[in-house]
């Protein structure tokens, strides 16, 4: 079994602090401006982390499984990496329930009504996104059932054809409308027919992963 760790960070935006050495044999791999340098005429450094968060399996293939944790945790516990193997199971993919919203439209309400308030943590974030457009698409789409959310700031997925193609449609709706993918998450999981295991802990308050963000080292 061969299992990559997936982080970037672009622009210094977190301080860097390695994972915990695992149990389990995996490669670790961060991407930052030096090895993937930053394409200022074309995308923000949010986004551009999206390319290796969506496409890790492309840039680094050959592995069964890939973890992906955005710079603002780490993984910091020697069992981390067996965690997330045994939360995917028999699924293509794991990822964590949103600890604070149950909906995308709770979540694109709330995205909203932080914009209007010129919220200083929302707005150079997302300001000028397409969060309505974005809407009409998937809400176009009769069958769907808006009835779940995750946070996806860290995620395990499995090396196989639905992935990869689920992995190309959440690309497709975070640079055509929305860089935050929790708005279009569960819509490419239904359209292309992923099987998740829902993480049901809050991400924020487990020993095996530490939100390092601001954190003095």
């Amino acid at each position: 079994m061969k299992i990559a760790i997936i982080t970037a960070n672009f622009g210094n935006f977190d301080k860097i602090i390695d994972p915990v050495e695992q149990s389990m044999t995996n490669d670790f791999y961060r991407f930052t401006d030096e090895n993937f340098p930053r394409r200022h005429c074309s995308m923000s450094s949010r986004l551009q982390a999206r390319i290796p968060k969506t496409f890790g399996w492309q840039m680094i293939p050959g592995y069964d499984y890939y973890i992906w944790v955005d710079s603002s945790c780490t993984l910091s516990h020697v069992d981390s990496v067996k965690w997330f193997i045994e939360r995917c199971g028999d699924a293509d993919l794991a990822s964590f329930k949103h600890p604070n919203r149950n909906t995308i439209q709770e979540e694109a309400d709330y995205m909203k009504k932080r914009l209007a308030m010129k919220c200083p943590y929302i707005t150079p974030r997302y300001e000028n996104e397409l969060i309505d457009e974005q809407l009409a698409e998937i809400f176009a789409d009769k069958e769907f059932v808006d009835n779940r959310l995750f946070a996806t700031t860290a995620l395990i997925y499995k090396n196989n054809d639905k992935v990869r193609e689920m992995l190309k449609q959440l690309w497709y709706h975070t640079s055509r409308y929305h860089t935050n993918e929790q708005l279009s998450f569960p819509y490419v999981l239904y359209k292309t027919k992923c099987m998740v295991n829902t993480i049901p802990e809050n991400y924020m308050k487990i020993p095996y992963l530490t939100y390092v963000r601001n954190k003095k080292i």
